[in-house]
């Protein structure tokens, strides 16, 4: 039981440590396991909210929440579903998960989880012109026009910005999310 509790306040610290994004990757060593690779990309999908900037258009009203769509089936389904609630840019995180048919276009971001990968093309193109911040975790996707990918690079979570999909979306990027990730070039039209 102590090991668990021990488990729990490394797993805050992590969780306060990678919170503000301070610009430095984060090691996922192996001797963690997954659940904390799953753990940190969570952290990560619920900061990049801050730093991303969708059109007043884009929500009801001031206080409307910003809705997050997770697509498939994977590991980080849980972390994802752990952060419903918190706060960002005074609106409240709606997470839920979603099925390919299902009305995708009223979230505002939409998680991709590797287990549709071999569908990733064709969900972006659906998604094309709905002001949808996309976000996977598979090899290509910032390729593919998605707009955020995460990567493993020397066991540290990493991630890709498709700048030409942001700009399709009518997304403005903050230039300090941009200065930590790998831009991806790709025509997105």
């Amino acid at each position: 039981m102590n090991w668990l509790k021990n488990w729990m306040i490394a797993l805050g610290m992590l969780w306060s440590w990678c919170a503000p994004m301070t610009g430095q990757a984060l090691a996922v060593e192996s001797a963690y396991g997954a659940p904390v690779e799953y753990e940190v990309k969570a952290a990560f999908v619920h900061n990049f909210t801050k730093f991303i900037e969708w059109p007043p258009e884009a929500f009801e009203n001031e206080n409307s929440p910003i809705r997050l769509g997770i697509l498939g089936e994977g590991p980080i389904n849980g972390p994802l579903l752990a952060i419903y609630g918190k706060e960002v840019q005074n609106r409240k995180l709606e997470i839920s998960r979603v099925r390919i048919g299902g009305d995708l276009r009223k979230y505002h971001i939409i998680f991709v989880n590797p287990s549709e990968k071999t569908r990733a093309r064709s969900i972006l193109h659906t998604l094309k012109g709905s002001g949808i911040l996309t976000i996977g975790d598979m090899p290509g996707f910032a390729e593919q026009c998605g707009i955020i990918n995460f990567y493993l690079e020397s066991g540290k979570v990493r991630f890709e910005i498709n700048i030409g999909a942001s700009q399709r979306e009518k997304l403005q990027v903050s230039s300090r999310l941009l200065r930590l990730a790998r831009i991806v070039s790709s025509q997105c039209d």
